[in-house]
């Protein structure tokens, strides 16, 4: 048996897979009670306007969690901690932690404040006048748009020190708590939510919305709360320091906006889409909200898990002089995010419409809802190699800090996204399908372009082996599309007027089928990372 296996990989990609692994782990659990949260959402209220008006009044607390709090703040603070962590001892990061955690807690209380103040004037600038299309008029969806808006501003805060909190932890190979953080927040804002949400208004119409306002911002709270107990245990004390000068702290900040950009690129497309979609069909966000919630699941599970694995391994390969080794870090990620994703787009691509039936249609959300955003899924699918592949080479130039280059991208992502999204919209008068084909051309060129940077500066990232295991990825892939084409045509014509047990028995016979193809494909060329994962678990079985 031992000579069908390649030779035995360094244990650093091994660490590699195994971190990466547990990471998936915890994502896998937040990912689905995110799911289940917009399922609530979705079977309460359907695809109509006065959901629009939720999501719309969350987009910019949640952009801001995402730029600041989960990406740029944590990614930018873990490069430089691990980086003082190596060089300077534990003592040293603490008081550095206490100074960034004591300068973040007073801008997010002005950012906050602010943001309360001037909700309406906010709203109305960055929406105009699309918060007041005729299609809204049975309420009023300004005013529901920006009180609820209020309300989540608080959540925020919580987010950001639980990034933090999350940051401090990586540092420290913890990688399974941080990740489970986020169910928290979704089991408590669901939970929450209902329960205020039925006590506001039992019939859940417009009213209701509040109650899973407040459940967004007592679910930041949790979410920050379920990290401090490991926290703790690490060494870490609270306390204020208002001493803010010195090298690693102008590091952390000046890191931080090349970071936010880097980071932020698909969110703000994702922002700008709704923006655009307000001029569409009513239901138009909630497709693009909820698609983009299904295309988040394998790029948490793998892209993002393995960008948080990588980036405190390269920041101390980088601390210890250790630059031959970074390469071989960075294809090793590669490999293994690109034999989930690129399957991934295939099943997202061929069967979106089937996945959004089963995740959401039920209650208010019919068939015709399924269908709409089954395309946008669709659209979605063919960015998802890009998104998941900037996750990882993106917090790789964070480490080498590599400030200006997320800035050139950035300008030139916006401007395609802008353009194409005027373009479709008032030009072809398209729907919001292709509001996230936009997307998925803006995340493609964001990778191609941040991966041939990293290329031309660390000279090679093992590009014979890396296209060999890309070429085997992608004809096992086409096995599976070729299962999955054929099924929706004999099969599954009908699937979204069936009962939800037949639907899911079917859904599951297919994938199951197709995923046999691929991994038994994959068994056939030999491909690493499936060859690695069965090898460690014989060994286990010998044992």
């Amino acid at each position: 048996m031992r000579g069908i296996y390649p030779p035995k990989p360094k244990i650093s990609l091994m660490s590699l897979m195994k971190n990466s692994m547990i990471a998936t782990a915890a994502i896998f659990a937040c990912r689905i009670t995110g799911m289940i949260r917009e399922m609530v959402y979705m079977a309460l209220f359907g695809d109509k306007g006065v959901l629009d008006a939720f999501y719309t009044a969350f987009r910019i607390p949640n952009l801001l969690r995402d730029l600041f709090a989960e990406g740029a703040l944590s990614q930018s603070y873990t490069s430089v901690a691990t980086k003082t962590k190596s060089t300077e001892g534990d003592e040293a990061t603490w008081e550095l932690t206490q100074k960034i955690a004591t300068q973040l807690s007073s801008l997010m209380l002005v950012i906050i404040t602010l943001g309360i103040c001037f909700a309406g004037p906010i709203m109305q600038l960055l929406y105009g006048s699309d918060l007041g299309e005729p299609q809204h008029s049975d309420y009023d969806f300004m005013g529901l748009a920006v009180g609820l808006n209020q309300i989540m501003w608080p959540f925020i805060g919580f987010a950001s020190l639980s990034a933090l909190i999350m940051g401090a932890l990586n540092m420290f190979g913890k990688f399974g708590l941080p990740m489970l953080a986020s169910a928290a927040f979704n089991i408590t804002s669901v939970l929450i939510g209902l329960g205020l949400g039925y006590y506001m208004d039992p019939n859940f119409g417009p009213q209701a919305l509040y109650g899973f306002a407040i459940g967004v911002t007592l679910g930041g709270i949790a979410q920050m709360a379920v990290q401090l107990p490991a926290l703790r245990k690490t060494g870490f004390r609270w306390k204020l320091n208002f001493h803010w000068k010195g090298a690693e702290v102008r590091r952390i900040w000046a890191l931080m906006i090349p970071s936010v950009v880097a980071s932020g690129v698909t969110q703000f497309n994702v922002f700008i889409n709704t923006g655009f979609a307000l001029d569409l069909q009513e239901g138009s966000v909630v497709a693009l909200t909820g698609a983009f919630r299904i295309w988040q699941l394998p790029v948490g599970l793998f892209g993002v898990a393995t960008g948080m694995v990588v980036l405190p391994t390269i920041a101390k390969l980088i601390a210890e002089k250790k630059q031959s080794t970074i390469a071989e870090q960075v294809a090793g990620a590669m490999k293994l995010v690109a034999f989930f994703a690129i399957p991934s787009v295939v099943v997202l691509g061929i069967l979106g419409t089937e996945i959004i039936s089963l995740a959401y249609q039920r209650g208010q959300f019919n068939e015709n809802a399924s269908a709409y955003m089954g395309q946008v899924l669709s659209a979605y699918s063919i960015g998802l190699i890009g998104y998941a592949g900037t996750k990882v080479v993106q917090p790789v130039l964070l480490a080498l800090e590599k400030k200006w280059v997320p800035l050139i991208v950035a300008a030139i992502s916006l401007s395609i996204s802008l353009s194409l999204n005027y373009y479709f919209v008032y030009v072809l008068h398209t729907d919001a399908s292709w509001l996230a084909l936009t997307t998925s051309v803006v995340t493609t060129f964001t990778f191609l372009f941040y991966f041939f940077y990293l290329r031309n500066h660390l000279g090679s990232i093992g590009g014979k082996d890396l296209c060999i295991s890309l070429t085997k990825v992608v004809v096992a892939s086409l096995g599976m599309a070729i299962v999955y084409y054929f099924a929706k045509l004999w099969f599954m014509q009908d699937f979204v007027y069936q009962g939800f047990f037949y639907r899911l028995f079917l859904f599951c016979s297919v994938v199951t089928v197709g995923g046999i193809v691929y991994l038994g494909l994959s068994w056939i060329f030999k491909t690493p990372e499936l060859m690695m994962a069965v090898d460690k678990v014989l060994k286990r079985a010998r044992r």
